[in-house]
């Protein structure tokens, strides 16, 4: 059992993030500190002098006192400004220039007072950070979230993320691991585009400045996909936005509010779902939820007796446009209503589609056209008897028809099929409403039951739903149907790994390697992903060259990505693996200076030290390390036994060994190890028990049944 305090200790040392973090109150800090300082600028170079509002002669003057300044790491003053530089971490320097100042003081300062300004400074700019950040994730904290908001200008648009990631945990230790893991996990998608804060119970948020509603919804299925790949269990956010005013704490708990109503709704939605606040707020007006009831009571009557006909829904291009009087119906039993938004509807007992778009092209061509001679009015149309569809439908299905022509262009006439059914249920997937979604791919599929499209995205809404062998059955239907469908081989790789099958995994990835894909954003992204997903398999099964092959191509074009830390622990395992050593040590340091809680790679890390003499006491710590964050695999203990015998803590190292005498592959290591300790402790007998154990059930050629043999001709020459 490791007995290390699990909270982080305070830090007494400034990133360069922290100046970007804690920009405003380090900021308000220096301005209550210095007098006249009106403007406060944080330089890690020369370059972003460029970007500030200085003539050219004087941004020259500047950037030469800002190298000085850095080079030499003392305080300096010139005209109206002053420059302190503040050591950071990894050796580098960030240098504060403010300006604005009196240019008497300037002249009167000594080198002891701006020292001494340096000094008072830092310290206070340490006492923020720590005020600032989560001890339990090493993150920033609800505390300084609610300052940065209280502290952004007015007018200023922000979009505020709230993302669940809840554990199955026993105990406190259990959850405190989860949420470091995820803290890694977060890190690594968002990188630095937005500081993230952890607001407690596994519960993140990060906000945006000048963001929209439509970014968001991109981003929701993105993060939560992305999340259920890394194998979280349950993922659920909620994205709310709003524009900072003069009363900037009531709009600040309101965006908070109205965050957090959206997350809740997204945690009934199932394991993995998202949800906008926005979606929320004007369900009412939703083209795609329940129909005008006033509309229905007056269409009812006219379509009751018909046992078909046609609606048609003409939409104007802008809501102030009233078209009603400028239709004129010809058919014979054609009827007009009005709708919401000056929209018009047409009941026509006629079911003929080419009769339909003819007359629809008609009535289109009569109204006014805009300058640009271009239709400013489209059409959605649908059919009754339409397969399974009621009478009472009909309206939606035209939403749902003028929707699918929107994709297409202004001014288009669409008449409702399986396609408008794809794309209402990619609108209900991109709110986070999955059931709605899977509602209506099902329904598309019932009209074209071989549509790739449709099954693939009923398979991907079934995976974030959990439901993980209905979707790969969708993924293999599309593939009966389409053999060389790329995003199908991918995503049946994606839910084999979750299932565990790793082979199968492979085998579907290689699939999806051999075959081509048109350039559209989304795939293209997948497609950037598979070289990852490809190798982190093959690492997993142990063919490590492979693994190889794929991930440092792919690490050497993504690096500067902020994900792309995600392989350094899969290359340090695959150098281990083809027993380039030096090599795999570099990369598993890196991997732990990227993921600190990269238990695998801290395990893996200290076997490579104890084997190679690099230090025992360090490998000891490795591995007591990745114990700590997880205790699961018997192999962990494995090693950290290794390394207790190794330092001579010879009775905790038995007790470590006690679960690894249980696991079936890493026993036959533990009774060596085992042998070794009673060895040690002069226990002959002892040892020769358990190294007789090696020699009955391991193989003549391994290590583990040398070294035994070794052993035990040793203890009966003696």
């Amino acid at each position: 059992m490791i007995h290390h305090f699990p909270l982080f200790t305070a830090d007494h040392s400034l990133s360069r993030q922290d100046f970007r973090n804690f920009f405003f109150p380090f900021s308000k800090v220096i301005k209550k500190k210095i007098a006249t300082a009106t403007d406060v600028y944080f330089l890690e170079d020369t370059w972003q002098l460029d970007d500030l509002p200085f003539d050219i002669s004087q941004r020259s003057l500047l950037k030469e006192f800002f190298l000085k300044t850095s080079q030499t790491l003392t305080p300096a003053a010139h005209k109206n400004c002053l420059f302190f530089p503040f050591p950071v971490r990894d050796e580098q320097i960030v240098v504060a220039m403010i300006a604005g100042i009196d240019s008497l003081l300037v002249k009167k300062v000594g080198h002891d007072w701006l020292q001494e300004i340096r000094d008072t400074l830092l310290q206070e700019f340490l006492i923020l950070k720590q005020a600032g950040i989560d001890p339990q994730t090493g993150l920033l904290n609800c505390a300084h979230l609610n300052t940065l908001l209280n502290t952004l200008p007015d007018g200023e648009h922000v979009g505020l993320t709230l993302v669940e990631i809840y554990p199955q945990a026993r105990t406190a230790m259990e959850a405190m691991r989860h949420a470091r893991r995820a803290t890694t996990a977060l890190k690594s998608f968002i990188g630095e585009r937005a500081p993230l804060h952890h607001i407690g119970q596994s519960v993140f948020a990060f906000f945006c400045r000048n963001c929209n509603e439509d970014s968001a919804a991109r981003l929701g299925p993105l993060l939560v996909s992305f999340l259920k790949h890394e194998q979280f269990k349950r993922v659920h956010i909620g994205y709310s936005q709003g524009e900072i005013s003069h009363d900037r704490q009531n709009n600040s708990r309101q965006i908070f509010d109205e965050a957090w109503l959206a997350l809740q709704t997204s945690c009934k939605r199932g394991p993995f779902s998202f949800c906008t606040h926005r979606s929320l707020q004007n369900s009412q007006r939703h083209s795609l939820y329940a129909s005008d009831r006033a509309l229905l009571a007056r269409l009812q009557p006219h379509w009751m007796q018909l046992d078909k006909f046609t609606l048609i829904q003409l939409h104007p291009a802008k809501a102030t446009d009233n078209i009603y009087d400028k239709i004129i119906l010809n058919a014979v039993d054609s009827k007009k209503f009005t709708g919401q938004d000056n929209d018009i509807y047409i009941l026509l007992s006629i079911t003929d589609t080419r009769k339909v778009l003819s007359l629809v092209r008609k009535i289109l061509q009569s109204l006014p056209r805009d300058k640009k001679n271009k239709n400013t009015v489209s059409a959605g149309i649908a059919i009754f008897p339409f397969y399974d569809f009621k009478k009472s439908e009909m309206v939606l299905n035209c939403r749902k028809a003028l929707l699918h022509g929107d994709l297409l262009g202004e001014g288009m006439l669409t008449i409702f099929d399986a396609l408008s059914l794809n794309v209402s249920g990619d609108i209900f997937y991109g709110e986070g409403d999955l059931p709605r979604a899977v509602k209506e791919y099902k329904r598309g599929l019932s009209i074209q039951p071989q549509d790739v499209n449709l099954l693939n995205s009923l398979g991907v809404c079934f995976a974030m739903m959990n439901r993980r062998r209905l979707a790969n059955d969708c993924f293999l239907k599309t593939l009966a149907v389409k053999n060389d469908d790329f995003i199908s081989w991918y995503n049946l790789g994606l839910g084999r790994e979750a299932q565990g099958n790793i082979s199968g995994a492979v085998t579907a990835f290689e699939h999806a390697c051999k075959c081509h894909i048109d350039v559209e954003y989304d795939n293209a992204n997948v497609r950037d992903e598979l070289p990852f997903q490809l190798g982190k398999s093959y690492c997993q099964i142990e063919r490590y060259q492979e693994t190889l092959d794929n991930l440092l191509p792919w690490y050497n074009t993504k690096k500067s990505d902020p994900g792309s830390g995600r392989a350094l622990r899969y290359l340090g395992e695959s150098f281990h693996g083809v027993g380039r050593i030096r090599e795999a040590m570099s990369w598993l340091q890196r991997a732990i200076r990227f993921d600190e809680f990269d238990a695998d790679a801290l395990s893996l890390l200290g076997e490579i030290y104890l084997d190679n003499n690099e230090g025992d006491q360090i490998a000891l710590k490795l591995c007591e390390k990745s114990i700590e964050l997880n205790p699961i695999p018997a192999l962990f203990h494995l090693r950290l036994a290794r390394a207790q015998i190794r330092c001579g803590h010879l009775d905790v190292a038995r007790e470590t060994l006690r679960r690894c005498l249980k696991d079936k592959e890493t026993k036959g290591a533990a009774w060596l190890q085992m042998g070794l300790i009673s060895w040690k402790q002069g226990q002959k007998t002892r040892a020769q028990h358990w190294f007789s154990k090696i020699l009955t059930h391991a193989e003549t050629d391994t290590n583990g049944y040398k070294q035994a043999s070794s052993y035990i001709e040793e203890i009966q020459t003696k």
